[in-house]
């Protein structure tokens, strides 16, 4: 019969303590394997954001010019001006002169 051989102390002990370090160095693989599957949905994203921010970013302004339109709207001023550029309208005490020349010959 054949007799078993028990490994020395040490070699029992470099084989449990690489177990450990082996565990480690797969699941670091892995996440850098995954970081790099994730990059280009990673960058997508980022343009998607850049994309979103600049669409803020107009539309603030837009909210902006429409409040000081609605300032604009209800002074005399831009009353006045609607009301000539329109409607052709003018103050009673205006003079108006009318071109009658035309180009048409």
């Amino acid at each position: 019969m054949k007799e078993k051989t028990e490994l020395p102390e040490t070699q029992k002990n470099r084989k449990k303590s690489k177990l450990p370090i082996l565990i480690v160095l797969a699941i670091a693989a892995f996440m850098i394997i995954k970081g790099i599957m994730l990059q280009p949905e990673i960058s997508e994203n980022i343009e998607q954001i850049s994309d979103i921010q600049s669409q803020i970013d107009y539309e603030q302004q837009k909210a902006e010019e429409v409040d000081n339109l609605k300032e604009k709207v209800n002074s005399d001023e831009y009353i006045e001006k609607m009301a000539r550029e329109k409607l052709g309208m003018i103050r009673k005490d205006e003079i108006v002169f009318i071109d009658v020349t035309s180009d048409e010959e």
